[in-house]
């Protein structure tokens, strides 16, 4: 198998370097692409610093975008929607436009529709055309395998200090170690036709996994491969094959991937996205396994239709049934997981452990101005999940092999004034509700009204909607989002928040409430220079933790955060960027700390090199007081650290472009702990100050 794997990899990289050679490319700087993209990207990841942010995916889009630019005068609904980086309200705002003034003739036009401002249209500009094409292309396969996009990723990274789950057992000691080898593996190959068709195969080895042996005598551990044609037929939308994910609604049934939060971009709390996309991340649970296709019928192509079905492997914690599986097949599972890791005995031995089959339907029916939608997922476990002892907050938990999710979603658009939600139910009743308001209040001020509740019996296993929690479950709340564009390049955006949990919750054993207010002022009178300031408090109640009565005390948690951040573009080779964040937080004592850091970015005229540079000082008196900042890494590969205790932190990031075919990246990455002699815990903990990690990637286009 070996051979065979290597053998396909030495094919692929011969291949690669002679089509090369005969591919006519238009000569586009893609390093430069590439930086507009990852400053779009930090943009957005600032809303949920980036913990469960897609980067993968999200940049993929945008890349893709980079090569066949968005045609806004002639893009439908749908397709502004799907294009990501316009909220509701832009789309609304653009639509009416476009009715009352017809075609845009340029990209400047465009600081004439309320809520575009000069340094949205300069970041959005690689990304949309104003070319007014009318006809669509038709399907051609041979046309489309021919002028198809080729992409290889190959990438090596490792943490360069040793960690104690690699290191061997002592005499007499006890206890586990990591099968595999310290050094993490990713290839990929990706082809594309425009937004038309998209082909791909991804592997990944984590660190501590096995590697052509063991328990992954095939090779990596982990392996995805999609097929997805889109527009195929006047009725045939879009079908995906292999790996994909599911959008509905507003994620109360399902909701692939990543779902914007709370946060900087104030305005964006509705859901928008087509309801089938391939998969090409690696996250290991999140995504369907089968098949999925989108269908358009009626002259107008009121009436869509989605169905999809997957069937997978899921790992399952198998508790204290492990000594009986081996007599007795009908086994129960205790909780799900998501993290994929398979590096010691135990968490191999809960690999796949369970089938997971997944179906679904939506149909939607849309008027000129209306839209509604029926969505139906339904659950199989091939093995029922019980929970071991469950506590009193899992009352109201999913057990069981089978669950069912139904929705209605609608939407409503009048002049400047746009109305969404979604009301959903499951197989015990309860219910979820999350209602919305988006309205241009003047051509400088939109505001967002959200409202949510959803009960404490209901659940998903599939949905992601917004709210504090991670679940849709629970919690009730309401949102007010005020956005103000003051005109010579100041914006302010603000939003409040008021939730509370009706029942208990991990760790939080009574009913609590909570808020949350955020500002941000910000300031960009050109495309060279932005400034900004920002403030973020956050009150919720939790258990005392050194609580010794018979009762839990819940005391409130204060958290805040205080950011100035500094970016200028002193050439088109040369940029700075700077930032200072403060923390604080209170629980029955006070902890602060602070973060400041100082990026350089170099990019010389004379070579295709690009450098980042990043030097950071951190001082946190907790974990409670850890501060997030997103970092610039190779491509497809991103990092958001939490900076926790004291030291500092730096990296380099190299990338150079040999060819056209070729580049290659380089990064190293270090943090210095000052207070510390032992940094991580468990089979993570390393003997010393510093944590280094390099990553090493080849990317070959064609």
């Amino acid at each position: 198998m070996r051979a065979i794997f290597l053998l396909l990899i030495l094919l692929i990289s011969f291949s690669t370097v002679v089509l090369a050679q005969k591919a006519k490319k238009k000569n586009v700087d893609e390093n430069e692409v590439s930086n507009g993209t990852q400053f779009l990207i930090e943009n957005l990841v600032e809303d949920s610093d980036g913990e469960n942010f897609d980067f993968g995916t999200q940049f993929e889009y945008l890349e893709n975008y980079a090569q066949d630019p968005l045609d806004i005068n002639n893009a439908t609904e749908e397709e502004l929607e799907t294009f990501g980086l316009f909220t509701a309200i832009q789309i609304q705002a653009l639509l009416l436009y476009r009715k009352r003034f017809g075609q845009i003739y340029s990209l400047y036009e465009m600081q004439g529709i309320p809520t575009f401002d000069v340094k949205t249209i300069i970041r959005m500009t690689p990304y949309i055309s104003v070319s007014a094409t009318k006809e669509q292309e038709k399907m051609n396969f041979g046309k489309m395998f021919k002028f198809s996009r080729h992409q290889i990723f190959a990438r090596y990274q490792r943490i360069v200090e040793e960690q104690k789950g690699f290191e061997p057992l002592e005499d007499g000691e006890t206890g586990s170690r990591y099968l595999g080898s310290p050094d993490k593996f990713y290839l990929r190959y990706r082809m594309t036709y425009k937004d038309r068709m998209s082909f791909g195969l991804t592997m990944e080895k984590d660190a501590g996994e096995e590697f052509f042996t063991g328990s992954n005598p095939q090779g990596f551990d982990y392996y995805s491969g999609h097929f997805y044609l889109k527009k195929i037929s006047k009725n045939v939308h879009s079908v995906a094959l292999g790996d994909f994910q599911v959008y509905f609604g507003q994620g109360l049934t399902i909701w692939g991937g990543f779902g914007i939060r709370k946060g900087a971009q104030v305005l964006n709390v509705k859901r928008i996205s087509l309801p089938i996309r391939p998969y090409t991340s690696v996250n290991e649970a999140l995504f369907m396994r089968g098949g999925a296709g989108h269908f358009q019928f009626l002259k107008d192509k009121n009436l869509e239709v989605t169905v999809f079905g997957s069937y997978r492997r899921r790992d399952a914690n198998l508790g204290s049934q492990i000594d009986s599986l081996i007599e007795e097949l009908d086994f129960a599972v205790t909780s799900l997981q998501e993290l994929g890791f398979h590096r010691t005995d135990g968490e191999i031995l809960d690999e796949n452990a369970i089938g997971f089959v997944t179906s679904g339907a939506r149909i939607g029916y849309s008027g000129k101005s209306w839209k509604v939608a029926g969505n139906f997922v339904h659950n199989y476990l091939t093995n029922a999940l019980e929970r071991d002892n469950p506590a009193l907050y899992q009352q109201f938990a999913f057990v069981g092999q089978q669950s069912f999710n139904a929705s209605l979603d609608y939407s409503f658009r009048y002049r400047n004034l746009q109305f969404f939600g979604e009301t959903a139910t499951n197989e015990k009743g309860g219910l979820a509700t999350l209602n919305s308001i988006l309205v241009d209040l003047d051509p400088r001020v939109s505001l967002a009204v959200l409202h949510r509740y959803y009960d404490k019996s209901y659940y998903t296993l599939n949905g992601n909607a917004f709210g504090e929690g991670s679940s849709a479950s629970n919690e009730s709340g309401l949102y007010l989002g005020l956005e103000a564009r003051l005109g010579a390049g100041v914006k302010f955006s603000s939003y409040f928040d008021v939730f509370q949990f009706d029942w208990l919750r991990y760790q939080i054993d009574a009913p609590t409430k909570g808020y949350e207010v955020f500002g941000k002022l910000e300031y960009a009178p050109n495309y060279f220079l932005s400034m900004y300031a920002q403030y973020r408090f956050e009150q919720k109640g939790q258990n005392l933790s050194d609580n010794t009565t018979k009762i839990d005390q819940i005391i409130n948690h204060d958290k805040q955060n205080l950011r100035f951040h500094f970016s200028y573009n002193v050439s088109s080779q040369f940029a700075l960027r700077s930032r200072i964040e403060f923390s604080f937080y209170k629980d029955q004592a006070f902890s602060q700390g602070f973060m400041i850091y100082q990026d350089l970015v170099f990019k010389p005229k004379s070579i295709p090199l690009k450098a980042q540079v990043r030097l950071a000082f951190f001082d946190t008196d907790n974990y409670d007081t850890r501060i997030y900042a997103y970092e610039n890494d190779v491509l497809y590969a991103f990092s958001v650290p939490a900076y926790s205790g004291r030291g500092l932190r730096y990296y380099f990031n190299l990338s150079y472009r040999i060819n056209r075919s070729f580049t290659v990246w380089l990064r190293f990455s270090q943090t210095y702990f000052t207070d510390r002699a032992v940094i991580s815990t468990g089979l993570n903990e390393i003997d010393g100050q510093t944590r280094s990690e390099i990553k090493v990637q080849l990317r070959a286009k064609f």
